[in-house]
């Protein structure tokens, strides 16, 4: 049990701190409660502007809706990621597909705030959830998963919710945007890490 724990460690915190919260969010909070919560936990343009370190890390464990499913899902990508790469690279791919899809994706929605393609809405626009999480670990599993089963999972699992991580795409929706991001920067932060690993697998051993 130990061993589990210890070489399955990201995914499990990840999943613990994202059951939790939603634990919190239908038990605890009132709706009046829930919507404060999301709105300070949302990486929009108001809240990254004042507190950029905490809503980047809160938000990812706050989702408005479908709890069990993202649960599932994430698990589903968080897995394979870990045992494929390893515990603290996983969270290195997970962070970076973070980080780069909210800041992405909100700097898109700024640059069209300023050339007067947006109303001044967008700046407060709930913002929460593991998507982009789930997302990139979803394409690492697919693409570099440990085994054929691991990766139909997860491809399966990135096929029922492709749907929704493309919406709104054509028009650029922050949400879209960065789901996108985030899926081009699991794959290739993952295919980094590959490289890296089978680089230092072939280097010569010194003298």
């Amino acid at each position: 049990m130990d061993g589990f724990l210890r070489r399955y460690a990201t995914p499990l915190t990840f999943l613990g701190l994202f059951a939790a919260m939603a634990v919190v969010q239908v038990c605890v909070l009132s709706p009046e409660g829930e919507r404060a919560l999301v709105g300070w936990a949302s990486t929009n343009l108001a809240n990254l502007a004042v507190n950029p370190v905490g809503t980047m890390v809160v938000s990812a464990f706050v989702a408005e809706s479908a709890q069990p499913v993202l649960l599932a899902l994430a698990a589903v990508g968080l897995f394979p990621v870990a045992r494929r790469f390893g515990n603290l690279r996983a969270v290195l791919l997970i962070a970076v597909a973070h980080v780069l899809g909210t800041l992405v994706s909100q700097g898109v929605a700024l640059v069209r705030l300023e050339a007067g393609l947006l109303s001044a809405s967008v700046r407060t626009i709930p913002d929460v959830g593991p998507s982009y999480v789930l997302s990139a670990a979803l394409v690492a599993a697919v693409l570099y998963g440990p085994g054929r089963l691991p990766r139909l999972l997860a491809l399966a699992g990135w096929c029922g919710l492709a749907p929704v991580l493309f919406e709104g795409i054509g028009t650029l929706e922050v949400a879209a945007v960065g789901h996108v991001v985030a899926m081009v920067s699991g794959g290739l932060v993952g295919g980094l890490l590959l490289w890296r690993e089978r680089r230092g697998a072939l280097a010569p051993e010194p003298g």
